[in-house]
């Protein structure tokens, strides 16, 4: 955003170095403070795991494996396994290993959101707000997003590069920006599948309205990119399917028609589901900006700018309509929109910004009113989210589903007092086969045994109610640890009469 003359150092932001270390800070402490404390969580942290736990074990790059057979429930592509099998591999597996990954992969959109305001607009204070935005959202922060193992942060990051390619194409027409789309596209599609291409009805519509379709089709580096994608995506699902037979119909069954036309695993919702998830929750602190820095950037003077609107309004409208069709609803689909959101509410606090900025006070420009104007918006929603990660806590309803975990974390890390010695339970938990290979990994013995094959001495850990009625009926029992349905009992002998 250009101000000729009355441009000064402090709106070009320099020195850089510093106003990106001052970033960098700010960053830091909604995105790693604290983010390996919690368990790994049931929805779908466990199963990632166990994926790159196994890939890391049995060296098979190409198909992934759940407890030991090919994993057809999760059929996505195994980018983010790899590198998380990688971290397992080098830093052992933990909680940290796990999120590195993805924490790095936000703190790099935070760096790359920064940098593509900054450069391709000369607003450096927009992309500082903008990055301020995205760490201080709710949604973008959740058990499923930023700070997890989960596949939404990586993807994040290549769908949005690959956003801001097309823009710097469109400010430049550099032909290698039209490679480096496809390229993105390509690394978002082998982390997610699908979700990665819906961004394209956006793009397709901001081409069209830039009059460039024409350009865009006459680039060799368009059917590069393409070829590129092509080999590395459709060339993965076709190999795939020949290492896996079945493969392809069960990615058609859980992410395609299935997932799109029917109600899967009982997620569902209205149509205005995702709508009212932002405005309640995800985005509740921000998302009456959106509108308004929409409004103030289509009708901004500077091109730039109006393209940069143009293009995330374009993509937050077709992103958010898609995923509202869908019958199957999910609040973690609604998290690739929220660096877009961002880069929308920024313009609505910067022109603010700019005009604090512009006030004389005694004919002698003055930083402290818009600098005190950041602050008074920021400090509640930044120290509400600092909070959150300093000290990480389940919501009221998760609390029933992770006491099995965070008992089963405290014993692996060697901090509960009352330690099993044999683990009982019927059917699923793969929260719970998860830490119980890791504590044996570590050395403490857990026996997986049947409910009737229990002997006197056993400690036995167990997560169902009907395990623990039949124990309790079945057995002379000392309760050594009790919460929810988690309990640890000492096995003193069989009742009397009991089979």
């Amino acid at each position: 955003m250009e101000r000729s003359g009355s441009q000064d150092a402090f709106l070009r932001g320099e020195p850089k170095w510093l106003m990106l270390l001052v970033l960098g800070v700010i960053a830091y402490f909604p995105l790693f403070l604290h983010f390996d404390s919690m368990p790994l969580r049931l929805w779908d942290e466990i199963r990632l795991a166990w994926n790159a736990y196994e890939m890391m074990h049995n060296g098979e790059p190409f198909v992934t494996y759940f407890q030991g057979a090919p994993d057809m429930w999760n059929t996505k592509p195994p980018l983010l396994i790899w590198i998380e099998a990688l971290s397992f591999s080098v830093l052992g597996p933990s909680e940290f290993s796990f999120r590195l990954p993805s924490v790095i992969a936000a703190f790099l959109t935070c760096y790359f959101l920064f940098r593509t305001i900054s450069n391709n607009m000369a607003a450096p204070w927009m992309g500082f707000i903008a990055v301020l935005l995205l760490v201080t959202t709710d949604g973008y922060l959740t058990i499923h997003a930023a700070r997890s193992g989960n596949y939404e942060a990586l993807l994040v990051l290549f769908m949005t590069l690959s956003v801001w390619s097309i823009y710097r194409w469109s400010n430049s027409d550099a032909p290698k920006d039209i490679f480096l789309f496809f390229v993105f596209l390509s690394l978002a599609a082998l982390t997610k599948g699908i979700q990665a291409l819906l961004f394209l009805p956006g793009i397709f519509l901001f081409v069209l309205f830039q009059r460039k379709l024409i350009v865009l089709l006459r680039q060799r580096q368009t059917y590069a990119g393409l070829a590129v994608f092509l080999l590395l995506v459709v060339g993965y699902y076709l190999l795939r399917e020949h290492l896996n037979p079945g493969y392809l119909t069960a990615v058609w069954e859980n992410e395609l028609g299935g997932r799109y036309g029917a109600v899967l695993e009982g997620h569902q919702g209205k149509w205005d589901f995702y709508v009212r998830l932002l405005m309640d929750h995800h985005f509740a602190n921000w998302w009456l900006l959106v509108p308004c820095g929409m409004v103030l950037g289509l009708a901004h003077r500077d091109p730039a700018v109006r393209r940069w609107s143009m293009l995330l309004t374009c993509i937050a409208a077709t992103y958010l309509y898609v995923i509202s069709s869908a019958q199957t609803k999910l609040e973690w689909y609604a998290v690739p929109l929220f660096p877009v959101l961002c880069g929308l509410a920024a313009l609505a606090i910067y022109i603010p910004f700019l005009w604090l900025y512009d006030l004389p006070k005694y004919q002698v420009r003055t930083y402290a009113a818009p600098l005190l104007f950041l602050f008074l918006i920021f400090v509640r929603p930044y120290s509400t989210v600092v909070a959150r990660a300093y000290f990480p806590k389940d919501l009221d309803w998760e609390v029933p589903y992770n006491v099995c975990t965070n008992y089963l974390q405290a014993l692996w890390h060697g901090k509960t007092e009352v330690q099993p010695n044999v683990v009982c339970y019927d059917w699923g938990h793969d929260e719970v086969a998860f830490y119980v290979q890791l504590n044996k990994d570590a050395g403490t013995i857990l026996d997986k045994k049947e409910k009737d094959d229990l002997l006197p001495g056993d400690r036995v850990f167990t997560v169902e109610h009907w395990i623990n009625d039949h124990i309790e009926a079945n057995y002379e029992t000392e309760t050594l640890f009790s919460d929810h349905d988690v309990r640890v009992y000492l096995i003193k002998g069989k009742r009397d009469g009991s089979t």
